[in-house]
């Protein structure tokens, strides 16, 4: 079995012997072999696994759509001029505090925005 580890820098599956990242560059962490011992407690501690998802986060695209429109709704009603300013900075807020891959924001702001768009356009609002 060959064990691979993840760069914390691109993402990348390295060979868990590599010192370098082998699409980025950056110096890879060292993995400790031996398990390690709590210092409470002296129990072994293994490694922990990672798995980093590289598919499009669908739900938080979706949600943050929701956030947007319903927050608008809501706002509209009481300050007006700004709601939906307001309402953008919620769901902008959410995509940041909730998105796992923090370089993929860009993209789901954009797709947040079109799903709200076809949201409200099937919904008749």
């Amino acid at each position: 079995m060959v064990l691979m580890i993840y760069c914390p820098y691109c993402g990348e599956k390295n060979r868990d012997e590599a010192s370098f990242c082998k699409k980025c560059g950056n110096r890879l962490p060292e993995i400790r072999k031996k398990p390690s011992t709590h210092h409470l407690t002296r129990e072994p501690i293994g490694l922990v696994e990672e798995k980093i998802e590289t598919s499009f986060e669908w739900d938080v695209a979706i949600i943050a759509a929701l956030i947007l429109l319903i927050s608008y709704g809501i706002l509209r009603i009481i300050i007006s001029p700004i709601a939906l300013w307001l309402a953008a900075a919620f769901s902008i807020l959410y995509l940041l505090s909730a998105a796992r891959k923090k370089v993929s924001i860009p993209l789901l702001i954009i797709m947040t925005l079109i799903i709200a768009v076809n949201i409200k356009t099937f919904l008749g609002l």
